[in-house]
């Protein structure tokens, strides 16, 4: 599993490392760029006090050069070297070329009073480097006649190299030892920050674990220094966790409507039973006994079939099959239904069809599930001769259809928020044994699931409408 912490330090690391890196390469060249410039600079002046020790007199070329103030020039081991020509040949050599007869420093042809440096192995066999320039020797101002009678001359100067490089070795050495200390010390503070800077996520981390959903107080806001960061994520955790009470809540109160609604038809089949088991040669008993264990075993069948279709209409599984279906072909289907169950269903409906071709593109079985709860809500639940509205429109956004209904007992805002809960029932319809508070619950998670618009609201204080909009639906408005 990969570390959070160890990227970032890893990532930090390596940035910055890059970054110091090239600082130091930088740094570094820089160095021995100007090492090598001081160097050949250091050349020029030696070579340059060389040249004025070369005069032209009437007699000839001189070269007035005394050992003892230029020590380095000697017959030392770390001797440096130099050589001077007139032409072709050799005009004077350095004390320390005795040793070594018959070699010749560097000599290269070039402009007159220009200079060329080169990199060469001494006569000694050390690493040097050599500075070669032509010019034409200084000539006395009483003597300027002569100036075009004196021939150039070619002066090298050959100096050891390996003092340089060693100090080149220990600046690129020392240079290197900083850089990995460096890193060393920018990783160490790498981590201590991170680790400092995840601390309020690591506070959070703890709260998590102290979590209890089942408290109405969830221990996840800080008192300590909010972060910019960090609050977005407790927010949303807070959300979370109140989301998941609700659930928590909703699942209790589920269980709860199961139980009440299970429990009174069994406790009625264990009072029928005890009561035929007392009294079995009571023919007012036995005569209806069957009948009465049908009817209750009915009910909850009925119960668990709802229970089971809502969860169906809440599983993301269920199959749709989506084809151009008639909706008043449904709605017809569907009162005829339901006639043996309200004989008035037909008077009662007013259809208020204002599409040209109401047909729409849904799942049947869906559709015909939705208008059939509708219908029955609107006709159990208002007064039993009143007049129930039914709409059916479209528009750009689809097909629409609508059940206004006059209420018997209106409801209040609290109760109508959680009209479509499951097992939610008005406290006015809890003693009939018909109704279960299933069928607005799977009217709404049937419709979610198709992608259908469910919604309700009061149109006064007795009238409730509820309205479904099925999306690309094929209608005309006449």
């Amino acid at each position: 599993m990969r570390s959070l912490t160890t990227n970032l330090v890893n990532t930090m690391t390596y940035v910055v490392s890059g970054m110091l890196i090239l600082v130091f390469l930088a740094i570094d060249i820089s160095i021995d760029n100007w090492v090598d410039v001081e160097f050949d600079s250091a050349l020029t002046d030696k070579s340059n006090y060389l040249k004025t020790l070369v005069k032209v007199t009437p007699e000839g070329t001189e070269f007035d050069f005394a050992g003892e103030f230029m020590p380095e020039f000697g017959t030392s081991t770390k001797a440096s070297f130099f050589q001077l020509w007139q032409g072709s040949s050799v005009f004077e050599r350095s004390e320390s070329l005795r040793n070594f007869e018959g070699v010749d420093l560097l000599k290269k042809d070039m402009p007159i009073n220009s200079a060329f440096f080169a990199d060469v192995v001494l006569p000694d066999g050390r690493d040097g480097r050599a500075m070669v320039s032509y010019f034409e020797p200084q000539v006395p101002k009483v003597d300027r006649e002569i100036i075009g009678q004196v021939e150039p001359m070619w002066l090298t100067i050959a100096i050891t190299t390996e003092d340089l490089s060693q100090i080149l070795v220990i600046i690129d050495s020392s240079l290197a030892i900083g850089l990995l200390l460096v890193i060393v010390l920018i990783r160490w503070a790498v981590v201590k920050v991170i680790h400092r800077g995840l601390t309020p996520l690591n506070e959070l981390n703890v709260s998590l674990k102290s979590v209890d959903v089942t408290k109405k107080y969830i221990p996840l806001s800080s008192e300590s220094e909010r972060y910019l960061e960090i609050e977005p994520i407790r927010n949303e955790l807070n959300k979370f966790v109140k989301i998941s009470q609700q659930y928590l809540q909703t699942e209790k109160r589920i269980t709860a409507d199961i139980a009440h609604e299970l429990k009174t038809p069994i406790s009625e089949l264990i009072s029928l039973s005890e009561i035929y088991i007392r009294y079995p040669d009571d023919q007012r008993i036995g005569v209806s006994y069957k009948q009465d264990v049908l009817s209750i075993s009915l009910r909850m069948k009925t119960i668990v079939n709802n229970l089971l279709l809502l969860q169906q209409a809440t599983s993301e599984n269920i199959n749709l099959h989506r084809q151009h279906i008639n909706i008043k072909t449904v709605m017809d289907q569907v009162i005829n239904e339901l006639a043996f169950k309200y004989s008035t269903i037909h008077s009662r409906l007013n259809i208020e069809n204002s599409v040209l071709d109401p047909s729409c593109l849904a799942d049947e079985f869906s559709l015909h599930l939705i208008l059939t709860n509708l219908f029955d809500n609107a006709l159990y639940y208002s007064p039993p001769k009143s007049s129930i509205k039914i709409r059916l429109v479209a528009d750009n956004k689809g097909l629409r259809f609508s059940i206004e209904n006059q209420l018997v007992t209106s409801i209040n805002a609290n109760d109508l928020e959680r009209l479509t809960l499951p097992l939610f029932q008005a406290e006015q319809s809890r003693s009939n044994s018909e109704r279960h508070g299933l069928g607005l619950a799977i009217v709404e998670n049937i419709a979610k699931v198709n992608g259908f618009e469910f919604s309700f609201e009061l149109v006064s204080d007795d009238k409730i409408m509820f309205a479904v909009l099925i999306p690309n639906g094929h209608a005309a408005m006449v």
